[in-house]
């Protein structure tokens, strides 16, 4: 969709129709040192309704200097299936990652099946962030849980601590809003309302949240640019010329072959239904870094993925 020499925006696209019962699917990313990379999930999920449980799964690894944001679409969790959705994200050196959620209980006229979320978050040190959520039919049923709420909408940064844009009242843009700072380097807003997303809190947050995430990294990119433009111009000064000759010059940086530059990254990587793993890799040796999309697709099985979460909320 999208690329520079440090990376790539990466659509995320279902071939088949999916979340079908008995579904596994799983999408693994590695965002390399000093690369970004924002995925694009093009349209919604559904989970839909069936006797085999279904598990969405996605799998992160983002490396020191690293960024990687992930704006999802609505996961709709449909009348008559049990479902899993579970996120995993290991950071390294100062990487950051941006993730947003949301969850839809219930296609139009119903009140949805039975879902659990997982988000387990590590750095270089240990846990970030570490959540487990049953929103099956009889736990949000309970007083004080959601009721009758039916959306959930959560942004959670991981790797830095930013602030909310704005202060809105409780119950301004929906009937619970909630901001809080992890104990780590970490900070998650989340939104609770009914029926569809018509909230004007997580949205900006994602957006102004992002753009802080990537300010820091355009700034090492500018400063990479001008380190290679200065190689550069001191190959085009070493090289010499005969009198009375054109002048010619180099093609790539000294020392630095175009024959040896990194390949141009892919713009998109898609899942279909069934067991299935989506791979957005960002990896390339040496400096620029950019960012590459791939999809594989393992031997079919219908093992459904339902991980513990080590604490509860």
């Amino acid at each position: 969709m999208d690329q520079d020499a440090y990376g790539a925006r990466v659509g995320l696209l279902a071939t088949q129709a999916l979340l079908l019962s008995g579904d596994d699917v799983r999408i693994e990313v590695d965002v390399a040192p000093g690369a970004w990379l924002d995925v694009v999930e093009t349209t919604g999920t559904v989970a839909y309704g069936g006797d085999t449980p279904s598990s969405w799964t996605i799998d992160a690894t983002v490396g020191d200097e690293a960024v990687l944001t992930w704006a999802g679409k609505p996961f709709v969790v449909s009348d008559g299936i049990t479902t899993h959705r579970d996120t995993r994200i290991r950071l390294h050196g100062t990487g950051r990652a941006l993730m947003q959620e949301k969850i839809v209980l219930g296609r139009a006229g119903q009140t949805g099946g039975n879902l659990t979320t997982s988000l387990n978050a590590r750095d270089d040190t240990g846990p970030v962030q570490v959540e487990h959520l049953d929103l099956s039919r009889q736990a949000r049923g309970m007083p004080g849980v959601l009721g009758s709420l039916r959306s959930m909408d959560t942004v959670t940064a991981l790797g830095w601590s930013p602030e909310p844009p704005g202060e809105p009242e409780a119950g301004t843009t929906g009937p619970g809003e909630t901001y809080f700072r992890l104990d780590r380097a970490g900070a998650v807003l989340r939104w609770i309302g009914i029926g569809r997303f018509r909230d004007r809190l997580c949205d900006p947050a994602f957006a102004a949240w992002c753009e802080e995430a990537m300010r820091g990294h355009r700034y090492q990119a500018q400063r990479a640019t001008r380190h290679l433009s200065h190689a550069e111009a001191a190959g085009r000064r070493s090289v010499s010329t005969p009198t009375s000759f054109p002048s010619s010059s180099p093609t790539s940086p000294v020392g630095l072959p175009s024959s040896s530059m990194c390949p141009a990254p892919e713009g998109s990587a898609s899942a279909s239904a069934g067991s299935t793993r989506t791979t957005a890799s960002s990896s390339c040796p040496g400096a620029p870094v950019p960012a590459t999309g791939t999809t594989t697709t393992p031997a079919p099985s219908a093992a459904s993925a339902h991980p513990a979460g080590s604490a509860h909320q």
